[in-house]
């Protein structure tokens, strides 16, 4: 069965130039996804009427839905119910109702409702009116052409709330559909490329889609498998391409909500352990301490600039770099009392660091109940880029000697 097309629409000149970012697009996209349709385009307009005009005619030619977000508030840059009603021939009315909510929304705030707010309670003529009790403005939806369109805030938080409140049921008994399968397989320390490389040689099924998520050193490989696909054909695809990656998987699951991060998947083995994990931090400048900070196996952090400011700390001398910081820093994290600990000794100048030309290489510290373990890699990009890494390859090493332990016990 053909799945319904899908677009979604943002409005707003502070997303044509680049003052936001549309997170709206990409969490509808999965939204929609999972209930089935297939999502065709992510349109972005600025504020200017006949653009918006022109466009919503165009959607309904070719959509069969259509999910647009923004230009709703009570300024003269919302365009959006003006411009459905030029679109569409359905003339604005006052909803009485919507103006009471709008008022009473402000009556909730303690103020009285500005003059310009009722400009929000004008809706098409014939459209179906959504109420928003989490902001002033009232979303719509109507049907022009093929296509069933659905109007709500930019907001995000309105936008969400208002869509499992009102939009989702609705869709679900509007599009009778079987929702296709998404599996994806997160992977670290491998390029994009390297993964399609290694994929090549896997004969996917027949209407199987394979994608890529790539986000530096934490790239994902998607799998979309079409509704009703069996569930053993399934496993099968998923472990032979987990195969052909290797061991550079640490997920695998229906979808890239939070849990299935590096530091999710180190936490679960150190909870089934009980056990504990401490950091200390140059490069990636906290953001180790930040993923941790309020889980029950987070023992404790060390973050400090760079390599000179933890050699004066630990009150060493810097000759010799890295080995005599590795002896110090081992013996200082025991001191600590937590099983596991993971240290970066990198040194770089502070001011350089931003540059893109400009690479550190970084020695890598595990320290667990059984050993040391030890790696050096350089690693470059700009600034956020190599934090990043340096993050994900400090719990990836925790990762693999977890890994190694459960080849030994197999």
């Amino acid at each position: 069965m053909k799945r319904p097309i899908a677009e979604i629409l943002s409005q707003g000149d502070e997303l044509t130039t680049g003052e936001i970012t549309d997170t709206n697009a990409s969490w509808l996209s999965r939204e929609l996804t999972s209930l089935g349709l297939d999502v065709a385009r992510h349109t972005t307009v600025g504020d200017r009427l006949e653009d918006l005009v022109g466009l919503l005619r165009e959607i309904a030619e070719r959509a069969d839905l259509c999910i647009s977000t923004g230009g709703l508030g009570p300024t003269c840059d919302d365009l959006t119910a003006e411009a459905a009603a030029q679109a569409f021939g359905c003339p604005l009315e006052l909803d009485r109702d919507a103006l009471a909510q709008v008022r009473a929304y402000f009556t909730r705030l303690g103020r009285n409702m500005p003059a310009i707010n009722e400009k929000q309670a004008l809706l098409p003529r014939g459209s179906e009116r959504l109420d928003n009790p989490w902001g002033t403005a009232p979303g719509f939806a109507l049907q022009a052409g093929r296509c069933r369109f659905v109007f709500m805030p930019g907001v995000p938080g309105e936008m969400k709330a208002m869509f499992s409140r009102w939009v989702e049921p609705d869709l679900r008994r509007r599009f009778r559909t079987v929702p296709a399968r998404l599996m994806v397989l997160s992977t670290v320390g491998v390029g994009e490329s390297t993964l399609q490389e290694r994929l090549d040689r896997i004969a996917l099924p027949p209407g199987v889609k394979l994608g890529f998520r790539a986000g530096g050193p934490e790239n994902q490989v998607k799998l979309l498998f079409p509704a009703n696909f069996p569930e053993a054909a399934l496993d099968d695809c998923v472990t032979r391409v987990a195969e052909a990656i290797g061991d550079a998987v640490f997920a695998i699951g229906g979808s890239e909500e939070r849990g299935r991060d590096l530091a999710s998947v180190v936490g679960r083995e150190l909870a089934v352990r009980r056990s504990s994990l401490y950091v200390v931090e140059t490069l990636s400048g906290g953001r180790m301490a930040s993923r941790c900070a309020g889980e029950p196996w987070f023992g404790g952090a060390l973050v400090i600039p760079d390599s000179a400011a933890l050699y004066r700390y630990l009150g060493i001398q810097p000759s010799g770099y890295p080995s005599p910081a590795i002896t110090a820093v081992v013996h200082r994290l025991r001191e600590y009392g937590s099983e596991y600990a993971l240290a970066q000794i990198a040194h770089f100048e502070r001011g350089r660091l931003n540059d893109e030309t400009e690479t550190v290489e970084i020695h890598f510290v595990l320290v667990t109940p059984d050993g040391v373990w030890q790696q050096t890699r350089t690693i470059g990009g700009d600034i956020e880029r190599k934090q990043i890494t340096a993050t994900a390859l400090s719990f990836d090493s925790l990762r693999r000697y977890f890994l190694r332990l459960s080849g030994l016990r197999t």
